[in-house]
């Protein structure tokens, strides 16, 4: 068993204590949130697609201003998001604590009067030196180059603030019954994504929509990661706008459906037409046919489907991995967290 996939099926475990950790730290939360009106989400390859759909969910369920940048991109651009960060509360999401861009960009915006926090999967790091609240869920921290147990961790401590915060009690009953069923379902979906992996495509599209849109790219980025094909995100009817004419028989598209409204249904129709693979996650059971489908079992509020759907993804790229014969836990190339440095006579 790979490390990669030690992490994976230890997701459940470590969901319990990151939903026990939020509980304990609400009163901390809660004051931290007080007066906020406008926010920043901010993160690097994968979580800055989890900022993203921090930002969406933010946004769509209390209609505050609410933003996600790249690390990188406010780095060597601070003073033109000055208007964007100035006075805003400014989150940060980090595995490490230690990303050279996270760092150097609040010690960039640091003048702009920011109110900084962070989730990070570490303790003592320099990032929760520099934050006015740091969130710290070491157990779920991935010793893997691939982030996989973290991405759920950081999704869920999100999606279950927002859902304190703002009285979403249908969202805190969806995250609270997840963290009791993961185990069950992580066994249903892995038997089910064994099965597609065997099958012969070599590049992935993932789709996906509103407050799924982060938590969707990063399943397409898990692709180029944990089982080293190419892949891609689009939003579900956009596909059509171009990307579709490079869906065929190679190409698998998974789908994370929301209300399995008749137009995401006559796509998966129109991506079987091409004679690709298609793959539909949803909450309760999906009519389509010639479509691989999994259902989650239950009905879910749209965030909450994320959690599944983003273990799904992790699953069948983890075992495409072996099929393809690349080491999961090894991707050429990539490092668990990246440290800028300056080359000599640099300013």
């Amino acid at each position: 068993m790979s490390l990669t996939h030690q992490e994976i099926m230890d997701t459940p475990n470590a969901l319990k204590r990151t939903m026990e950790y939020l509980q304990q730290k609400w009163p901390d939360i809660e004051a931290y949130l007080s007066g906020k009106e406008r926010f920043v989400f901010l993160g690097c390859g994968s979580s800055y697609s989890l900022a993203r759909s921090m930002a969406v969910m933010t946004l769509i369920h209390t209609g505050l201003p609410s933003f996600a940048l790249a690390a990188g991109d406010l780095l060597l651009h601070a003073p033109r998001y000055e208007k964007v960060v100035k006075g805003a509360a400014v989150i940060c999401i980090s595995r490490s604590g230690k990303t050279s861009e996270m760092i150097m960009a609040l010690d960039a915006i640091k003048p702009f009067g920011v109110s900084p926090a962070a989730l990070i999967c570490a303790d003592g790091t320099p990032l929760e030196e520099r934050c006015d609240l740091s969130l710290n869920m070491p157990w779920a921290y991935d010793d893997s180059i691939c982030q996989t147990r973290a991405i759920a961790n950081f999704y869920f401590a999100a999606s279950w603030i927002l859902a304190k915060k703002f009285g979403d009690a249908a969202l805190v009953s969806d995250l609270e019954h997840y963290v009791g069923y993961c185990q069950e379902y992580l066994s249903a979906a892995e038997s089910f994504a064994i099965e597609v992996a065997a099958l012969p495509w070599t590049h992935c599209v993932v789709v996906g929509d509103a407050e799924l849109e982060g938590i969707a790219d990063e399943g397409a980025l898990a692709f180029k990661e944990i089982c080293q094909l190419p892949s891609n995100y689009y939003h579900i009817l956009d596909a059509r706008h171009g990307p579709m004419v490079l869906f065929g028989e190679k190409t698998l598209v998974i789908a994370a459906l929301g209300e399995k409204d008749a137009l995401e249904l006559d796509f998966l129709s129109d991506v079987r037409k091409r004679n690709a693979t298609a793959v539909a996650f949803s909450d309760t059971t999906v009519d389509a046919p010639d479509v691989m489908s999994l259902a989650y079992g239950r009905k879910l509020t749209h965030i909450a489907r994320g959690l599944p759907f983003i273990l799904l993804c992790q699953l069948i790229s983890l075992h495409k991995a072996r099929h393809v014969g690349v080491d999961p836990d090894s991707p050429t190339g990539l490092n668990a967290w990246i440290s800028l440095t300056k080359k000599e006579g640099d300013a």
